[in-house]
């Protein structure tokens, strides 16, 4: 039986609301009680919150919202909206949990357990279209361009986050002293590599064998955002044999790699979309 299509819309926004949440916890579990920062308007938003006595929570929506608005105008998707749930509940979060007192008062376990959780948080709720902070924590949030047009050359985006959480950590180095901004730096390239690892790690090359690889493509890009690598037919594919795949000429071979993450959720679209389908996990393939 197929899942209503409401459910199916309402879940990634679900991962994007948890994804908040969980980044929140980072920060005001771990990094705030021990005057540490996170990267992007995040830290933007705490630094202006400690010289303003402004709620943090207040300010990161605020800051971030006209950010948002223009990554969704200049690439013509509806990201905003797709970002707002989380964005909320990151926001919203925050003041809820800013009270609370410190996990533990070590600042080492602090900055590393606040920059997993930011980037399990940001990663979880970029990966279904979310975005919790609209300078974000990966360059492969869909909702970005990836470089901008200054001075008549393109300059990656990424570039330019790393030149933005440079300065900031400097920032906070003169505002809130220099070891709180030495542990802010390990908390971001925790998050950092975290929310990388949500992304590209632990992924597996998966080969659908299908009559009807077009129906298929969309469908996977349409619910997980998830592009294929087309390597022409069965007889291509290493180990074929002992998977017990067919040679039929009408039938045509679709690599994809999926994250483990997604790994159900794909079989199941694939199973939705053609039951005839043959899925087989493959290390390596020939073009």
């Amino acid at each position: 039986m197929k899942p209503a299509s409401g459910d199916a819309s309402r879940l990634p926004v679900f991962y994007t609301v948890i994804g908040g949440i969980m980044a929140s916890v980072g920060l005001e579990l771990f990094l705030h009680p021990h005057d540490m920062i996170a990267g992007g308007v995040t830290g933007i938003s705490r630094l202006v919150s400690l010289y303003t006595q402004e709620h943090f929570g207040l300010l990161l929506f605020i800051l971030n919202l006209p950010l948002m608005l223009l990554y969704s105008l200049s690439t013509h998707k509806p990201m905003l909206l797709r970002a707002l749930p989380g964005l909320f509940a990151f926001s919203g979060s925050a003041i809820i949990l800013s009270p609370f007192p410190a996990v533990s008062g070590h600042p080492v376990v602090c900055a590393l357990g606040g920059g997993v959780c930011i980037g399990l948080g940001a990663g979880l709720a970029a990966r279904h279209g979310g975005l919790l902070d609209s300078l974000g924590l990966n360059e492969s949030d869909e909702g970005r361009p990836s470089s901008l047009l200054l001075t008549h050359r393109k300059i990656p985006l990424i570039q330019i986050v790393m030149l933005c959480n440079g300065l900031l950590l400097i920032t906070a180095g003169f505002m809130l002293g220099w070891e709180p901004a030495l542990y802010s730096a390990l908390s971001c390239l925790a998050a950092y590599e975290t929310a990388r690892l949500m992304f590209n790690g632990l992924t597996l090359m998966v080969c659908v064998v299908s009559k009807d690889q077009q129906t298929i493509e969309e469908a996977l890009y349409r619910r997980l955002r998830i592009h294929n690598m087309p390597v022409g037919n069965p007889a291509q594919i290493e180990g074929k044999n002992r998977g017990g795949l067919t040679e039929e000429k009408d039938e045509q071979v679709i690599v994809y790699s999926v994250h483990l993450l997604d790994l159900q959720r794909f079989k199941a679209v694939i199973q939705m979309t053609d039951p005839q389908a043959e899925i087989m996990y493959v290390k390596r393939w020939e073009v």
